[in-house]
């Protein structure tokens, strides 16, 4: 390669830092209203899907949110949705926490609960407080409730 050419590629570069800086500090303390940040797999299916009512962008990158709703995905279908007042998320870390309420819905079951910490790399959850977790009453009780083995039958003499 060129000296001409490494020259130019670092004076791009260069301006590049520059220009992204600027811009970061400009969207400290922007709000967005609508907010919408989703997440897509390695094959290009959707992963994750982050909303909020308002955004306001804090220092780092770092992102305050009032009416969180995150969706989680499995096979291209929606498999659980997590909802909460108030969180704030970090995008490079990829984490969200709260003190406010927090409400998980699947398919078959609600957990609620006071505070959580989400990590959105391994999809784990935590409530901090009051987990409550109500089961739809179609799921059949045998999953839920180990039966009694039956007793061996006894041998006629």
């Amino acid at each position: 390669m060129s000296w001409c050419r490494v020259c130019g590629a670092a004076v791009v570069a260069g301006l590049l830092v520059l220009c992204a800086a600027p811009a970061r500090a400009q969207m400290e303390g922007s709000v967005i209203e609508g907010f919408r940040l989703p997440e897509y797999a390695e094959d290009g299916t959707l992963k994750q899907q982050l909303y909020g009512e308002t955004a306001t962008f804090l220092e780092d990158g770092v992102i305050q949110l009032t009416g969180l709703k995150i969706e989680l995905f499995r096979a291209g279908v929606v498999n659980a949705r997590i909802y909460s007042p108030t969180c704030v998320y970090d995008p490079n870390r990829k984490r969200a926490a709260s003190k406010d309420p927090v409400r998980i819905v699947t398919e078959k079951a609600v957990l609620t609960g006071d505070g959580f910490a989400w990590n959105g790399e391994n999809q784990q959850f935590q409530i901090f407080q009051n987990a409550k977790l109500t089961v739809d009453g179609q799921v059949d009780k045998r999953l839920i409730m180990p039966q009694p083995a039956e007793a061996p039958a006894e041998e006629e003499e």
